[in-house]
């Protein structure tokens, strides 16, 4: 009955609170992939002017062998910034017959510049966000023809994509991949804080995160095409010999030694990394970060419905973790896995990466890539 009653709500939510319009379809990648994008637009609650989302299908001509949903991480969309399938897990999996869908959440809707009063994303909590998710799981299910869908997240996106499931009848869902992110904290322990934290939040009125930094938005936009455009090239900052130079220890350091990113042992290029972060969008609802602390600090949030069924889940599931990022969050992210309830999890532990080397390290496509396409073709045939 409960399964049948989310199916239901699932429905009542896509045909009440959106409806997609198609605004593009062209050739996103030539050559021997003529990888197709199309693009639907949405309007949803409450309606404001940045209360919009888009998903994107990456599809290739011929029938396909599998649909997944992809949900970024935090300030990332579903629009392709690196177009090789050494380098992007969606165009790798578009190639070998995976109907690919990724979202663009509400934030792809804000204006770089121009931003005056952020009190609009003040709704945008984690729970809106997941029922956008299951929006762009609709739209999938129905462009595709196919019930069931394989759901991958990255990062903050992983959280999005447990609460997708979570929310989700089991038959209706595939499996679920998850890259170098979590649920839950492997030790319970729940927050008592979070009333006075969300209290400050609102009498502060800062409910938007930006990206900017101290550099500025167009800074930072400035570093990465150098970099991308010619590693080579003179530093910004005159302490650095070349752009790459600068940009490598920048993102090495950023979090921590090694921990964003390790360019500087060659785990990936500068120049991939340059390109993936010039996509990202500028702002973050800053709510969703108290939210997510709560959710993870206990098995079943009371504030939420997106957790009420974790612990149970009948499906398989596959993990990615870097050992770059600190203890506490690879065996978070183990413990989401690995105590969901799934009889069938996979757990692979990525020595000397970081975060984003989990996207698009330089062996990532033979380490990452290749073992979920394996792991899609085999949970497919069941």
């Amino acid at each position: 009955m409960k399964a049948l009653m989310l199916a239901f709500l699932s429905v009542w939510a896509t045909t009440c609170w959106a409806e997609f319009t198609p605004i593009k379809t062209e050739v996103a990648i030539s050559g021997d992939s003529q990888i197709t994008e199309t693009v639907w637009r949405a309007g949803v609650a409450p309606g404001g002017s940045y209360d919009q989302i888009q998903v994107h299908r990456y599809h290739k001509p011929g029938k396909s062998s599998a649909v997944l949903l992809y949900l970024p991480g935090t300030n990332q969309n579903g629009e392709i910034a690196l177009t090789d399938e050494d380098h992007n897990l969606w165009v790798y999996l578009a190639n070998r017959g995976v109907d690919v869908y990724t979202l663009d959440y509400r934030t792809h809707a804000i204006p770089s510049e121009g931003v005056v009063d952020p009190a609009f994303a003040r709704h945008w909590t984690l729970d809106r966000f997941v029922e956008d998710a299951e929006l762009a799981a609709e739209l999938a299910r129905k462009t595709s023809a196919r019930q069931k869908l394989f759901v991958a997240g990255f990062s903050r996106g992983v959280t999005y994509a447990y609460a997708l499931v979570s929310r989700s009848a089991q038959s209706s869902i595939a499996g679920l991949i998850a890259l170098d992110g979590s649920f839950k904290q492997y030790r319970e322990q729940p927050w008592q804080g979070y009333e006075g934290a969300l209290k400050a939040l609102t009498d502060s009125g800062r409910y938007i995160s930006d990206l900017a930094g101290r550099r500025g938005w167009e800074n930072r936009h400035q570093l990465m095409m150098q970099t991308y455009s010619d590693s080579s090239a003179a530093a910004l900052d005159p302490k650095y010999a070349t752009i790459g130079e600068q940009l490598t220890e920048t993102l090495y350091n950023a979090w921590g030694p090694g921990v964003l990113a390790n360019p500087k042992d060659g785990v990936s290029r500068v120049e991939v990394l340059a390109l993936l972060l010039d996509g990202y969008d500028r702002y973050f609802p800053t709510i969703q970060g108290l939210q997510g602390r709560a959710l993870a600090a206990q098995n079943n949030d009371p504030r939420t419905t997106v957790d009420d069924t974790w612990g149970s889940f009948e499906i398989p599931i596959i993990y990615f973790g870097s050992s770059g990022m600190n203890a506490e969050f690879l065996l978070s992210g183990i413990y989401s896995a690995s105590h969901s309830g799934s009889g069938k999890v996979s757990i692979h532990v990525l020595e000397d990466y970081g975060h984003l080397d989990v996207l698009v390290g330089e062996q990532a496509r033979e380490e990452v890539y290749d073992p979920i396409h394996n792991w899609i073709r085999a949970n497919s045939q069941q």
